[in-house]
């Protein structure tokens, strides 16, 4: 993929990001059935969803275990980098994608806690008898942003060895895949909240696919 139309994914992505959190905040908004009281937007459908599928806490404590193992996978490659680091000696030789990387991760960072400040939706149920904000789903966020930059990264470094790459892809999507849907059927959630970090993970991932590409050469996917 070309650096410029990565941009322009990104910058789609972005703007329905935008427009959709709008919509959230100002369409169909009713009372949740869950935590009457508490108001949400689209809510007849988020409602009937939440109805459809109940709660799984199983779901939820195995979409946990899952946000470790993401994490784990960003402090290896934040390890990588460091090692660049040190063998290389030089800060201007690490590759330019580690630095990238710290910028993404510290961009998750930043919008989980603007979206703890600024409340879109509060989850459908009680956690440890607390309501907490809901959207969009921090999990599903950064389980997709860390995984896909991850699978960028793999495609990379194994540029020359073609079925690794296409494993770790496949593995990589499937991960992603799984995790949004067990957060969903988990109940802990909106519809709409992991369809905002769904949203919202694309638009990081393109822009960091494209931010990080080197002048020279190109990624092989």
């Amino acid at each position: 993929m070309k650096k410029k139309n990565a941009y322009l994914f990104g910058f789609i992505f972005l703007i329905i990001s935008v427009v959709f959190t709008v919509m959230v905040k100002t369409f169909d908004v009713g009372v949740s059935t869950e935590t009457p009281g508490y108001n949400i937007g689209f809510a007849t459908i988020n409602n009937a969803f939440h109805s459809l599928t109940g709660v799984n806490m199983s779901f939820y404590r195995i979409t946990n275990v899952m946000g470790l193992i993401s994490i784990a996978t960003g402090l290896i490659l934040a390890f990588i980098g460091f090692l660049q680091l040190v063998i290389r000696k030089s800060f201007a030789k690490v590759d330019r994608s580690f630095y990238c990387l710290g910028g993404t991760y510290v961009l998750l960072g930043l919008i989980y806690a603007i979206f703890e400040k600024v409340i879109i939706n509060y989850r459908p149920i009680f956690m440890d008898g607390e309501i907490e904000a809901s959207f969009p789903s921090s999990h599903t966020l950064l389980i997709f942003v860390i995984i896909a930059t991850a699978i960028i990264e793999a495609n990379r470094y194994f540029s020359d060895k073609k079925t690794l790459k296409t494993v770790l892809t496949v593995i990589g999507i499937l991960y992603i895949i799984v995790s949004a849907v067990l957060r969903l059927l988990s109940g802990v959630h909106w519809l709409t909240d992991i369809i905002a970090s769904l949203l919202i993970s694309a638009s990081i991932t393109f822009f960091y696919y494209a931010v990080s590409k080197q002048e020279k050469g190109k990624h092989s996917i």
